[in-house]
């Protein structure tokens, strides 16, 4: 007899890992995100990044992120949002299934074809920390050496960008012709080292040759404790001002937390604090918080391991800061930090001071605190933070949340939460009937993650879909099955390929329960909400087979094998356009002009079944 399962001839996806598979989720989320008019709007799209901002990916979520990062860069996001895309750390190593996704990742920022002077800073921000081979030095070292043709208010950052060039880990100097590159470099940052154009040059080049001492490509050099003793010195001293805090943010985003030794790396860490304290300027503030949570979300603070106790303990200065700071950009910073389990077990009332306060701010009038707090109050539900008590409140205060935010940008990040027990799927409905279309692109956004999630088969974990590092303690997290949603028979939402299947499902999970009974009014959610899960699984197998469906600048290149290795291009074309100094360029606090909703929303009014 034949077996029923044989496959015959007929070919055999590729097998989709679990990172693959976030991946896949994530670009498709950013295609439904796009394919939506509202996603035009540049206040809009300034907004939802943010939120995947402050919900402080971990390693293995960034790396889910790269391709959808990919895909958003090769759409010519807005200079504010490509700015803070350049800063991102790439996490160290990269599995192997993720290589392709940051080849694409360079592949976008090389065609990506900058308008100002600034974007092409940006662009080369991104590259040189992206693409750390010695190949490419001589490029960096042609773009270093046209600085003073630039503006005076664009030299600084372009050097800035240039500045975060680190040799890959493991590299050892070059030989041959390589290492005439590498001397070239390391000339010209300590000429400018030792004789400085000004305090802010020198300090640039402080951090260049940081890099380049801790990789031991500086034998001749001055040591790597005193660079860093010196870079932070120069940090502490020098006044920055607004047009100054994209040079800051790039620099301290670029510096390593030092791995030499735990007491060194405890005094360092202990003097960075004193740059968070209430009468240092808020731009310091900002850039030395956001660098502290990156290097405690990549686990170098700990002492001897995963687990371990930091040295020093990052929460009892959060838990006093917390009490003043009230500004938003540092705020989002903080919200980064995610403390682990053992710090938390070791300063029980900090933490709960921590918990209170995020609490607090998640229930302020300013919606700028709303959105950073429950960006927080998510990082600390899915590390496992939060007691039972305080897990209870969360729930309530997201059900309450979600019904009455009148704020867009505060309901974005809602829609990224997954809130604990049942998904109030009938609040997330009515709002699809807002008259504000963003606060109705949050509720599509919030209702696509939901279905999409069912569709897993419900593995879903805490920390979205990806587990979290070992240092956390993830959040018990049950399947996500119909039977958390009435006692009725399982139907997994795997099979329910086509929007019409989906729409079949969902009317079976309201009108047959277990005993035959309605358990709950069916929903007739609106076809734009309904994932195409054809769309879905054409994005997973491309992914898993090395592939990346994104579309690209130059035809035919789109789905193409990345394994073959990248030439160096020439180098980026200079912009034309000169505009203000980046400092200028803020976070957009509202609606733009013009963005009035129209007067018929495209989304039907919603039709309940008893």
């Amino acid at each position: 007899m034949n077996d029923p399962h044989d496959r015959g001839n007929r070919p055999v996806a590729p097998s989709v890992s679990p990172l693959v598979r976030q991946a896949a989720r994530n670009l498709h989320r950013l295609e439904v995100l796009t394919a939506n008019p509202v996603w035009t709007d540049m206040s809009c799209r300034w907004n939802f990044w943010p939120a995947w901002w402050v919900m402080a990916p971990t390693p293995d979520e960034a790396t889910a992120w790269l391709a959808a990062v990919a895909f958003a860069v090769s759409c010519k996001e807005n200079a504010g949002v490509l700015a803070e895309f350049a800063r991102q750390p790439l996490p160290e190593p990269l599995p192997p299934e993720a290589l392709p996704w940051r080849d694409r990742l360079i592949r976008s920022w090389e065609q990506y074809r900058p308008a100002t002077t600034w974007k092409k800073t940006i662009c080369l921000s991104a590259l040189v920390r992206l693409d750390r081979r010695v190949e490419r030095l001589p490029e960096w070292l042609r773009e270093a050496r046209r600085v003073p043709d630039l503006e005076w208010y664009e030299r600084y950052p372009r050097l800035a960008a240039l500045a975060g060039w680190r040799p890959r880990p493991g590299d050892a100097p070059p030989h041959g012709g390589k290492a005439e590159a590498v001397q070239a470099w390391v000339r010209f940052w300590e000429e400018r080292y030792r004789t400085p154009g000004s305090e802010l040059e020198g300090l640039i080049a402080a951090a260049a040759l940081l890099h380049l001492a801790e990789a031991g490509w500086l034998p001749s050099g001055p040591s790597p404790e005193r660079l860093r003793e010196e870079f932070r010195q120069r940090v502490q001293q020098w006044r920055f001002s607004d047009l100054d805090r994209s040079v800051l943010r790039m620099l301290l985003a670029s510096v390593p937390a030092d791995a030499s030794a735990p007491e060194r790396r405890q005094q360092d860490i202990m003097k960075w604090l004193e740059l968070t304290h209430e009468n240092v300027p808020w731009e310091k503030r900002e850039a030395v918080w956001d660098m502290l949570a990156a290097w405690q979300r990549e686990g170098v603070l700990e002492r001897s391991g995963r687990g371990r106790l930091p040295e020093p303990p990052l929460l009892l200065p959060l838990a006093r800061a917390l009490k003043w700071e009230r500004d938003s950009d540092v705020l989002r910073a903080m919200a980064g930090y995610i403390p682990g389990a053992a710090e938390v077990s070791a300063y029980p009332e900090a933490a709960r001071a921590v918990v209170a306060h995020w609490e607090a701010l998640s229930r302020n009038g300013n919606w700028l605190f709303r959105r950073e707090a429950w960006g927080a109050r998510w990082n600390l539900r899915r590390a496992g933070v939060l007691t039972a008590e305080e897990q209870s409140r969360f729930g309530a205060d997201y059900v309450e949340a979600i019904g009455a935010e009148n704020n867009w940008a505060v309901l974005l990040v809602l829609a990224q939460i997954q809130p604990p027990g049942t998904f109030p799927l009938a609040i997330w409905t009515r709002r699809l009937s807002d008259k504000d279309d963003l606060c109705r692109l949050a509720a599509h956004l919030a209702i696509h993650g939901w279905l999409v999630d069912m569709a897993g088969g419900g593995q879903r974990v805490a920390g979205r879909e990806l587990p979290l590092a070992t240092r956390h303690s993830p959040l018990a997290s049950e399947p996500l099955t119909t039977r958390q949603y009435g006692q009725f028979p399982e139907l997994p939402l795997r099979l329910a390929i086509t929007r019409r299947q989906t729409r079949q499902f969902l009317r079976r999970v309201g009108q047959e329960g277990a005993d035959n009974r309605p358990v709950a009014p069916f929903i007739n959610l609106p076809p734009e909400v309904l994932p195409d899960f054809r769309r879905l699984r054409e994005i997973e197998t491309a992914l898993a087979a090395g592939h990346l469906p994104l579309p690209s600048p130059d035809t035919g290149t789109g789905n193409r094998p990345m394994s073959h290795p990248r030439p160096v291009p020439s180098r980026l074309p200079e912009a034309h356009l000169r505009t203000g100094p980046p400092g200028i360029t803020g976070q957009t606090t509202g609606r733009t002009a013009g963005s009035e909703p129209s007067a018929r929303h495209p989304f039907p009014e919603v039709i309940r079944h008893e």
